[in-house]
């Protein structure tokens, strides 16, 4: 097995009853340059006295708790990590983490491709501790017995890591089953998008304050009220495009844009094209509308 770099070495580290790795791994300049990549994991098995505090390295951090509890302090935050939970850490910033009981857990250091990206929606968003994700066990383990095989291809690494972080994502910002409110609001919003809808309404609707509803909402839907509010009236207006022959202004006043250049604009950012570049290159159509 290679040698763990120095700057992935914690001195202080201590209480680890039982350990499957630390496998190492050294990215390609290919991968580093285009792909997700792993550095180093292990499956730690620790007592109540295992503790990790520090600023570094360079690079990223997932875990899987399989069992026990562990106590992450993380941008003047503390969070339990319990079984099933994973955590998603930048390692750059100060970290702290320790057992409060005898736990399991799996852990990787990676980087490459959009790993940054991901991170900041996280912290902009839900956050970095994600509570419940048993489903995700396998892929944690997949990813371990390809470091512990040795030679792993660097292509399926990069698809496992990113399935990881893409289910995460998946679920980042949403409830399986949104709240009363939020469904309240939600609602209102498909049955009402033709009109002029404002934020005091919708809030109205959910039995919320506006500032309330923002936080719920976001939380729960991954977007802000008006953000899905502008969804909802978009995927109306493309539905429209593809099925009527309306249109861009009649189109533009039916899903309550205050104009049709608002509408072109706000379909173009969208979709990267306008409403009638949009028809003719689904229907295949040369339209004078």
């Amino acid at each position: 097995m290679a040698q763990v770099p120095e700057e992935y070495l914690v001195r202080k580290e201590r209480d680890i009853l039982e350990k499957e790795g630390i496998y190492v791994f050294t990215p390609s300049p290919f991968a580093r340059e285009n792909l997700f990549y792993i550095l180093l994991g292990a499956f730690y098995t620790c007592g109540p006295r295992y503790e990790v505090r520090r600023t570094g390295p360079d690079s990223f951090l997932l875990f899987y708790i399989k069992s026990g509890e562990i106590l992450f302090e993380y941008e003047k935050k503390a969070f339990i990590a319990r079984p099933g939970d994973v955590v998603f850490l930048d390692c750059r910033r100060p970290h702290h983490y320790k057992a409060m009981t005898q736990a399991q857990f799996y852990w990787f250091h990676f980087d490459g491709n959009a790993s940054p990206a991901y991170f900041h929606h996280f912290m902009n968003n839900k956050g970095i501790h994600f509570p419940d994700r048993r489903k995700m066990e396998e892929n944690f383990i997949l990813i371990h017995d390809m470091l512990r095989g040795g030679a792993p291809d660097e292509g399926i690494l990069s698809v496992h890591l990113h399935r990881i972080l893409a289910l995460l994502f998946s679920s980042a910002g949403r409830a399986r089953i949104p709240s009363d409110g939020v469904s309240r609001a939600m609602t209102l919003i498909d049955n009402h998008y033709m009109d002029s809808l404002s934020m005091h309404e919708i809030a109205a609707a959910a039995g919320f304050s506006e500032s309330h509803l923002y936080r719920v909402f976001r939380e729960e839907a991954g977007v802000t009220p008006h953000e899905y509010l502008m969804n909802v009236r978009l995927n109306q207006a493309m539905q429209m495009l593809l099925n009527t022959s309306r249109p861009v202004e009649e189109i533009a006043e039916r899903c309550a844009f205050c104009s049709s250049s608002n509408f072109i604009r706000s379909f173009r950012q969208s979709t990267g094209v306008t409403p009638l570049k949009f028809r003719k290159l689904i229907l295949g159509v040369t339209s004078s509308l």
